[in-house]
């Protein structure tokens, strides 16, 4: 709990840090290119206003050179000012904004503070090269398991596969490190009846208990380790560089729609149980 409180600590320490950096910081034009995924936002208990922020793939200070490296752009906004903004600032748009901008940020990264929205650019050509660029196809092919696209929305190739025969989703997480995703992949699908069998095994040791004890609906009656496994589906693998893995199945009202989730890694095997969503 102390390390814990700890980080939080940190966190509230830099967070008030950055702002203090970027309050302080000159007004400057920015053109850039939005990244996949438009404008997000949150807020905490009691806050009126959202803590708004989309992040650029590529930009420029006024008729600077091109920085080529993600940069953040925040502002604390409205309900009103948030529908505004996400309507103006769409994925993949070239825009001109008037920013406070810090390069060497406390979060280690460009952070800027969104003064105005100027509006989108269409005279600025390397930028605009640049977005159209962002937008072509990426794909990666693996003998074994086919074709994978970029998903740039999460950072991860996609592609449809065939696990105990049936068509699943296949997602190996973090672009960066797909090769070594991959390799997790082919060791399960290597083993594929035996991992097949272990996590649905050991969704059900996990989950029935949960599902007798709390989850039944009215006049419905307790299930039988083959009746609640009967009820998933699997859907998708995510697989990751360092041999984890996460198998989500939908859970055929089990839960109420809530998903399936079955993580562990090649090492341990299925390690964790959870109904999110």
């Amino acid at each position: 709990m102390a390390n814990d409180t700890d980080i939080f600590a940190e966190a509230e320490r830099r967070q008030r840090r950055l702002f203090e950096q970027l309050e302080a910081a000159p007004i400057s034009e920015v053109v850039a290119v939005v990244g996949p995924n438009g404008p997000g936002a949150g807020r905490s208990r009691g806050e009126d206003l959202w803590a708004m922020s989309f992040t650029v793939e590529a930009w420029r200070v006024d008729r600077g050179e091109i920085q080529k490296r993600p940069l953040t752009i925040c502002r604390k906004v409205t309900d009103e000012d948030l529908k505004t903004l996400q309507d103006l600032i769409l994925p993949y748009e070239v825009i001109r904004v008037k920013a406070r901008l810090v390069v060497d940020s406390a979060f280690g990264t460009p952070q800027a503070l969104l003064e105005t929205f100027v509006g989108c650019e269409s005279s600025d050509t390397e930028l605009n090269a640049f977005a159209e660029e962002l937008q072509k196809p990426v794909t990666l092919d693996d003998p074994l398991l086919g074709t994978f696209t970029l998903d740039r929305r999460v950072d991860w190739f996609t592609g449809d596969v065939v696990w105990a025969g049936e068509s699943i989703s296949l997602n190996l997480s973090g672009a960066a490190d797909a090769q070594d995703a991959l390799r997790t992949a082919h060791a399960l699908w290597q083993n594929q009846n035996e991992w097949n069998r272990r996590v649905r095994n050991f969704a059900v040791q996990e989950l029935l208990p949960l599902k007798n004890d709390t989850w039944l609906d009215e006049d419905e009656a307790e299930l039988t380790p083959d009746e609640f496994e009967d009820r998933m589906t699997l859907e998708s693998i995510t697989v990751n560089a360092d041999g984890s893995f996460d198998f989500w199945h939908n859970d055929g009202d089990l839960f109420w729609g809530h998903s399936i989730q079955i993580s562990g890694s090649l090492s341990e095997g299925p390690t964790h149980a959870d109904i999110p969503g």
